[in-house]
């Protein structure tokens, strides 16, 4: 069985502000760590890779005109 479910418009707009989101403040407790000379259990870059991962994937199933919304308003 295939789903071939995949996100709109109004679907990627929660979930472009939910990557978006957790990316600042990924980014700000990195920030943080480094004023304090502490050491993340997982880096930043490691972070990012696995965002643009899941960016990926998110990109994968979303429709055409969804993705060009969210690349023109990101």
């Amino acid at each position: 069985m295939t789903n071939n479910m995949k996100f709109n418009i109004q679907d990627r707009i929660v979930l472009d502000e939910m990557v978006d989101t957790f990316t600042t403040e990924m980014t700000k407790q990195h920030h943080e760590y480094d004023l304090d000379g502490k050491k993340p259990i997982i880096t930043k870059a490691y972070w990012l890779m696995m965002i643009k991962e899941v960016q990926d994937k998110i990109d994968s199933f979303t429709t055409k005109k969804a993705l060009k919304h969210s690349n023109r308003f990101r």
